[in-house]
């Protein structure tokens, strides 16, 4: 046992001591006890307390917290869009490597808004919208956490960059959809909306699989392959996820239970 005990603190301590010095110190970073905290008390919450707590409770009208919640979506992902225009001439589609030191923040900031998107669940657990808490729906939030943790605590800045460019454009026009959709329900009714709006993120993630591959295929870039290699499969299966969810809801005509 003590050997055990032993063997986890050494590789708890190598984790922390691996961390990137320039992002360590930010809130969550550097220990992985923090995010897998976050992780823990999600699933908890949107797959056992939440459910049991609401079994029996009427659905929470939440409109005015979501419209809040909505507009600052909208505008912090609008600071996104707005960093990766400035950012734009430091970055190469070919290679960005981790040398950007500019890079940092914004992608610390991005990470923190991949935590905040977790709060959709919540209000899908709230308002007792229980079916659209789909694999879809919780692997894509989770995977996004994720991934932008690990690279933003061990490798932050580089080829990441596009990934959080072009995912902050698509979550500023998703954001708008949902509060357009609460200020006016009839959006809700609209299919041109929800189609045209998942034919965007399945543009994103074919997008983003590209500037995944273009690096990882090119010799001379000094970006860590195995996080390329790592995230092109996520990558593809969120890819034929959307599809798959596109054909079911629009190709085949049955009711879309959520978009992300």
């Amino acid at each position: 046992m003590t050997s055990v005990l032993e063997h986890l603190v050494s590789g708890y301590s190598k984790l922390v001591q691996w961390s990137d010095t320039r992002s360590r110190y930010f809130p969550f970073m550097g220990s992985p006890l923090p995010i897998i905290t976050v992780l823990s008390l999600y699933f908890w919450y949107i797959f056992d307390y939440g459910p049991k707590v609401m079994k029996n409770a009427p659905a929470k009208d939440i409109t005015n917290v979501m419209k809040t919640y909505n507009l600052l979506q909208i505008f912090f992902n609008f600071i996104g869009i707005t960093w990766g225009v400035i950012l734009w001439n430091d970055t190469k589609l070919l290679c960005t490597p981790i040398t950007e030191n500019i890079l940092v923040f914004p992608h610390y900031m991005y990470f923190l808004l991949k935590a905040v998107d977790l709060i959709d669940t919540v209000f899908f657990v709230l308002r007792k919208r229980f079916d659209q808490i789909t694999f879809l729906h919780v692997y894509h939030h989770v995977i996004m956490l994720v991934g932008s943790w690990v690279t933003c605590n061990y490798f932050p800045g580089g080829q990441l960059y596009f990934l959080g460019f072009i995912n902050s454009f698509v979550h500023a026009v998703m954001y708008l959809y949902y509060y357009l959709s609460l200020v006016d329900p009839s959006y809700k009714k609209s299919i041109w909306w929800k189609k045209h709006l998942t034919q965007l993120q399945i543009a994103q993630h074919c997008t983003v699989f590209v500037t995944f591959l273009i690096p990882l295929l090119n010799p001379e870039c000094s970006y860590p392959k195995w996080i390329l290699m790592s995230y092109l499969p996520a990558c593809a299966l969120m890819i034929y996820l959307f599809t798959d969810f596109y054909v079911n809801a629009y190709v085949k005509k049955k009711p879309p239970k959520a978009v992300q």
